[in-house]
């Protein structure tokens, strides 16, 4: 009697030891199996329309026949502008330009939007350049001129002028310049895109200039021609007196 109870608690102790090894098994497969479980999304009921279309409308480039950089044509004076460029001070109480700076691309800049009559009417960008040599200018024109080409064709129109003295002169009150003057212009109905260089250089340099400064300015300039109105009234002209009255 005493062998077959043993023989039943021995099976017995196997058939309780095999059954808790499966539950731990299980145990760890629920542990190891990823969360599957998804937050259910909103029901559209809940959402405000007027929200959703604001979201789509801010999500969508408006282009030159909007404004620039989605700043729309004509917007008042005082709006607010969305830029990733740092606002500049203005220091002329009675004007109603807004001016930023920051990179444009590869080259610091100085953004202005001005304001008319009617609104926004115009983006004017100021590359602030260090170059003093007229061929470096040039060269910086063309490639901005060739970037704004590959986007909007070739310009519709261009003009290009350059002057310069010989190397070497030896009267130092005689102190003579390069000088360019480059232009190019783009019609995007209804927006107008220009491109300009004007600079009069040092040539050769000299440690003792009569004038102080170079001359260089290059500035892109975005603008919308149907909103260039003014209240400001035009100027009467001037009577000038006769030429027999003056000889």
């Amino acid at each position: 009697m005493r062998p077959i109870l043993s023989t039943f608690l021995f099976f017995t102790y196997l058939f309780s030891q095999e059954n808790n090894t499966q539950q731990d098994s299980v145990l760890q497969s629920a542990e190891m199996e990823p969360d599957t479980t998804t937050e259910m999304p909103t029901p559209m009921s809940n959402v405000d329309p007027d929200e959703s279309v604001n979201q789509v409308l801010t999500s969508v480039p408006l282009g030159l026949d909007s404004g620039y950089k989605g700043f729309a044509w004509g917007s008042p004076s005082g709006s607010t502008i969305s830029t990733i460029f740092t606002p500049i001070a203005n220091i002329d109480t009675a004007s109603t330009d807004q001016s930023f700076t920051g990179m444009l691309g590869l080259d610091s800049v100085k953004v202005k939007y001005s304001f008319a009559d009617s609104g926004f009417w115009k983006a004017e960008i100021d590359f602030l350049i260090d170059e003093n040599e007229v061929e470096r200018l040039i060269s910086i024109f063309r490639r901005l001129e060739k970037n704004i080409s590959q986007v909007y064709g070739a310009p519709r129109t261009t003009k290009q002028q350059e002057s310069g003295p010989s190397n070497t002169y030896s009267d130092i009150f005689d102190q003579k310049y390069s000088t360019a003057f480059y232009r190019s212009k783009w019609n995007i109905a209804p927006a107008v895109v220009e491109l300009y260089l004007n600079a009069s250089i040092l040539h050769p340099l000299t440690d003792l200039p009569i004038f102080s400064d170079n001359h260089k300015v290059l500035k892109l300039v975005y603008y919308n021609p149907d909103y260039m109105h003014s209240s400001q009234p035009v100027p009467e002209p001037e009577n000038l007196p006769s030429i027999f009255d003056i000889y």
